[in-house]
């Protein structure tokens, strides 16, 4: 269901690294990590993409666990998006799957944890 949302043009991704990589969701286990540009189109869309889900598949999506992290925008933006969709601010760093996650992993030293 995401991949045709992103397919066709409802959610719009980002792109990474020299070579432009499309990445638009990461998913592990029973984790997935939406990552999309900055805008309210995409934030409404994100928040229908995962009604979509809940209705289809009878799971519930728990949006008090779910964290909204915006890099390169202003906190007022980033609770402002939150509200539409209904989850927590979340704040860099942080941790996932025990990696260290930070918002300037363009830093090498960065990535020496790893």
């Amino acid at each position: 269901m995401a991949k045709a949302a992103f397919d066709n043009g409802l959610f719009k991704d980002i792109e990474f690294g020299i070579d432009k990589i499309p990445i638009s969701y990461l998913q592990y286990a029973d984790d997935t990590i939406f990552t999309g540009e900055w805008s309210r189109s995409n934030a409404s869309s994100l928040q229908n993409l995962l009604k979509c889900f809940e209705l289809t598949s009878g799971l519930k999506v728990n949006f008090h666990k779910s964290c909204l992290f915006g890099v390169g925008v202003s906190n007022e933006d980033v609770s402002e998006v939150v509200n539409i969709i209904g989850c927590q601010v979340g704040w860099f760093p942080f941790t996932y799957l025990g990696l260290p996650i930070n918002s300037r992993m363009k830093k090498i030293k960065e990535w020496h944890p790893l």
